[in-house]
């Protein structure tokens, strides 16, 4: 018994002792830092500024970091984009052409949603939102006393595009 027991043990000690010849892991070696590609950037390497403060038609790649587009009908393009070209279906109006990589940015409607949105029949339509309301969105510029009621609040901007989603399922009038 002693003998096979003397045996595993100087089997197990030579078994450690080559490791340790062939260079085998060791205590310095057991932290060993793993370098990513994103490592060697380092802090100056920021991100690009997206093209356009914000977006309402933003078609995205399914992507993992995502392609944008914006494909916003401006008066003025964000002085940060490169490529501002006249749209094709309104002279008067500027598309950016520019990609970004990543998420698209926040939407440019002055409210956030609305129930009460008359729309003109253009191509894009323009929009105005009448809902009355206790306080403006943060993106409304001119927000106004409601005329039925002071105490209630109105955005007064006009917006060209989509007027966004409803603020109630019912359409009561509750408001943005």
């Amino acid at each position: 018994m002693k003998r096979y027991l003397s045996a595993s043990i100087l089997l197990m000690l030579s078994l450690q002792g080559a490791l340790l010849v062939a260079g085998g892991p060791s205590d310095a070696a057991a932290t060993v830092t793993i370098r990513l590609p994103s490592d060697t950037q380092g802090p100056a390497a920021a991100a690009p500024a997206r093209p356009w403060k914000c977006c309402d038609a933003a078609p995205c790649t399914k992507s993992i970091p995502s392609i944008c587009h914006c494909r916003d009908e401006v008066e003025q393009c964000d002085a940060a984009c490169k490529d501002c070209v006249p749209s094709t279906s309104h002279p008067s109006l500027y598309v950016c052409n520019d990609q970004y990589i990543g998420d698209p940015g926040p939407i440019c409607r002055p409210w956030n949603c609305c129930d009460l949105a008359p729309c003109t029949r253009s191509i894009p339509p323009i929009c105005r939102c009448l809902d009355e309301v206790d306080q403006c969105a943060a993106t409304c510029k001119d927000c106004a006393a409601s005329t039925s009621d002071p105490s209630r609040r109105v955005c007064q901007d006009v917006f060209r595009g989509w007027p966004g989603p409803r603020c109630t399922l019912e359409g009561n009038g509750v408001g943005n």
